[in-house]
């Protein structure tokens, strides 16, 4: 790296810059607001941290490493980025916790009738419920999709005396799942999962990984949870699924399409719950992402081997 390395920031952040120049005062930072002014600097950029979109990206001819701010990747042009041999780093691991407390208060919300006794609060009645009361105690938990946040839902799970076993690209074991499968006999996998939580990422893999062969598989009463990437699921298959009874619920934070449009059936649906993608949030997101970050670039700066580099082959 020379002195006259530029770094696209897309995040106008003094505390972020002031770390950056801590760590590399002859990085040049260039922030969004200078870049739709100058846009000629794209030229320029050797570094950049989230905010490029695909045209871009094409136009940053310079770029060699590419430190996306989420954990998923299929909103980036993958194949150009690696034909051009750019690094992809990614913040995988700051959502683990997060989004299993969001998929737990989303089954809790439903097993426990969280929501309905909402309902009978804010009209004032007193109705004790119990009727259709689920308990996790026991309950085989299929986690689809065991890296960093599959192997907290795991644990999460294991804490309510559930069953973990898991679903993974390498068939690897892991120290919270009972047993793990691949691809290749994901059918007995989904018919041993009373309750599947879907973190899968998006690749060509996985697009459309839960279809009607799937769903069929499932025990009677199944509940799916996703927090991965809608595309995931076959969403006919899945409104099928839900029309016949086939499953109890499914609890979504993302969709296929994506935003959900208005008139889309999954809305009217009783056993639907839907969250607008944001179970990754929460408060520390930024200072976490900042922190790999802030790692990778001394690791850059020395050409060391990054963190969180995304796999070729794999996709993520």
């Amino acid at each position: 790296m020379n002195a006259q390395t530029t770094l696209f920031l897309s995040r106008d952040d003094a505390e972020l810059r002031q770390k950056i120049a801590e760590v590399a005062p002859q990085i040049e930072i260039v922030s969004r607001a200078q870049l739709k002014d100058h846009p000629e600097r794209l030229e320029q950029i050797e570094i950049a941290y989230g905010g490029l979109n695909r045209d871009q990206i094409s136009r940053a001819t310079a770029l060699k490493w590419f430190q996306n701010g989420g954990a998923g990747v299929n909103g980036l042009p993958l194949s150009e980025l690696f034909a051009r041999e750019v690094q992809i780093t990614t913040v995988s691991g700051i959502h683990a916790r997060c989004i299993a407390e969001h998929l737990f208060g989303m089954l809790l919300s439903l097993t426990r009738e969280l929501h309905t006794a909402r309902e009978h609060q804010n009209r004032r009645e007193w109705k004790p419920l119990g009727g259709n009361i689920l308990s996790l105690y026991g309950k085989t938990l299929g986690v689809l999709g065991v890296g960093a946040i599959g192997a907290q839902i795991a644990r999460v799970g294991r804490a309510f005396e559930m069953k973990p076993i898991g679903l993974r690209r390498g068939g690897a074991g892991h120290p919270e799942i009972e047993t793990m499968y691949t691809s290749e006999n994901r059918l007995e996998f989904f018919a041993r999962s009373q309750i599947v939580m879907n973190v899968l990422p998006l690749t060509d893999a996985t697009r459309g990984f839960m279809g009607e062969a799937e769903f069929d598989a499932l025990p009677d009463g199944a509940i799916i949870l996703n927090a991965g990437r809608g595309a995931t699921i076959d969403t006919p298959a899945l409104l099928g699924a839900l029309e016949s009874g086939k499953l109890r619920a499914a609890l979504l934070d993302v969709t296929d399409p994506e935003p959900l449009p208005a008139d889309h059936p999954l809305w009217e649906m009783p056993n639907v719950f839907i969250t607008a993608h944001y179970a990754g949030a929460h408060p520390e997101y930024n200072a976490e992402a900042d922190a790999i970050f802030l790692d990778n670039l001394r690791l850059y700066l020395k050409d060391e081997p990054l963190h969180h580099v995304v796999d070729k082959t794999a996709g993520y």
